[in-house]
């Protein structure tokens, strides 16, 4: 009897010691520790650093470019983004890579699309660069040196009605392992005060004031473009965004052609809001041919998944059919209009004869200002004050670019019309189409 109550008590505790270590194990979430994950990190990296030469948040994504020295062109096989909390979570972005002597420069080829800041959770993430060389079994890891103007990186997440708001905190930091300094550059994830939340989308009227835009008897671009502004501020209000008008009937009497980065323009008043998306409405001119329909102009290297939502939420959900214009067409409805080679021609030869040094324009720099120039350094914003006619834009070297899709509503000879009796379907189907999909 003795026995069996002895052994009764002994399987008790062992019950109950099990418990209490399933509890423990639960609320410890043992494993690997902050420490001994950094550890194991520090263990696999090259003593020498790639540079971060630019890095940067555009829209929803974090992206950098940089470069490693003396790296063999010839034993190279592939650059990725390498992102890492250490214990579960890693994520890998193949990078575009070219040489310039022993020089390894690499960046993304999507700037909107590398790490989406929203999808991850709250942890502490580690950014590297995974390389991979011919004559190596295993790919090699570096970290990043900051060789930017710039320290911290902050981001508030969009609106999630579940989730609420997060901040997401980009640094770098220098850490001593084994004798040697390293320096690592860090993610950090966590819930963001509701006093830090910035706005969400950031809706342009195109011109205003003394600019009226387009033309055509009694209507013109610039009203045009704030009824369809104010409207659509006003659904994607109702569905919980913060959004912010970059005029209203409070600023447009001062605005003309020219000082869109004067302190209260509209690109001023964009940047400012730090909104990770943007709307610019505009109506288009075509005197000479036939053309009729919308066009959506989209950020030079980026992927073009979200436009063509927008495009397809548009045609199925107005009667304004996708544009039948056929310049700078990547997919109905869809464009990318950059630089060309006699664009940039022919602004080199104005520059110098207005007698200041050109602006470092490329075959990828966005053409359209307003998609550019909320963009800052992710896409290639350079309004620097160089050209007395315009101001400086405040934010063209800044590393927290806006994502901007440019709506040519449609064309003022032939639509007009049809603009002036779809605007509540017309910016149902866009507000729809951020609302599902971006």
């Amino acid at each position: 009897m003795f026995g069996k109550i002895f052994k009764f008590i002994v399987l008790c505790a062992i019950v109950v010691g099990i418990g209490y270590g399933v509890v423990i194990s639960i609320n410890k979430n043992p494993g690997i520790s902050n420490s001994q994950i950094e550890n194991d990190i520090l263990e696999k990296l090259q003593v020498k650093p790639a540079e971060a030469t630019a890095f940067f948040t555009y829209g929803k994504s974090f992206g950098i470019i940089g470069k490693i020295t003396n790296i063999d062109e010839d034993n190279f096989e592939n650059a990725k983004l390498y992102i890492t909390n250490g214990n579960g979570f890693e994520k890998q972005v193949n990078l575009d890579t070219s040489f310039t002597d022993t020089d390894l420069i690499f960046s993304l080829k999507e700037i909107n699309s590398c790490l989406i800041l929203d999808d991850i959770d709250n942890s502490k993430y580690y950014i590297l660069l995974r390389l991979k060389l011919n004559n190596s079994v295993n790919p090699r890891f570096y970290s990043f040196v900051n060789s930017t103007n710039y320290s911290d990186l902050d981001y508030i997440t969009f609106s999630d009605k579940e989730k609420g708001y997060r901040r997401a905190t980009v640094h770098f930091e220098k850490e001593k392992y084994k004798g040697k300094e390293y320096s690592l550059l860090y993610l950090q994830m966590k819930d963001a005060d509701v006093n830090d939340v910035m706005y969400d989308v950031v809706i342009d009227a195109g011109h205003g004031g003394k600019d009226s835009g387009e033309v055509r008897g009694k209507y013109t671009e610039a009203n045009i473009t704030l009824k369809y502004a104010k409207a659509l501020k006003e659904k994607l209000d109702a569905m919980g965004y913060k959004t912010k008008l970059t005029r209203d009937e409070s600023n447009t009497d001062t605005y003309t052609s020219t000082n869109m980065y004067d302190s209260n323009g509209r690109i001023s008043i964009a940047c400012e809001s730090k909104a990770k998306l943007m709307i610019s409405f505009h109506v288009n001119n075509d005197a000479l041919n036939n053309l009729t329909g919308f066009e959506i102009y989209s950020p030079s290297r980026s992927d073009l998944t979200f436009a063509g939502f927008l495009a397809d939420s548009i045609k199925q959900n107005t009667s304004v059919p996708f544009s039948n214009n056929t310049t700078f067409k990547m997919r109905d409805g869809v464009y990318v209009r950059n630089y060309t080679t006699q664009n940039i021609r022919d602004y080199t030869a104005s520059a110098k004869r207005k007698g200041y040094e050109p602006y470092p324009i490329t075959l990828e720099t966005p053409f359209l200002y307003t998609i550019r120039e909320v963009g800052g350094v992710a896409i290639g914003a350079y309004v620097d004050g160089r050209n007395k006619e315009y101001s400086k834009n405040m934010y063209f070297d800044s590393n927290h670019g806006i994502e901007c899709y440019q709506i040519e509503l449609g064309y003022i000879k032939n639509d007009v019309q049809m603009l002036e009796s779809e605007i509540d379907a017309y910016t149902n189907a866009i507000a729809s189409a951020i609302d599902l999909n971006y």
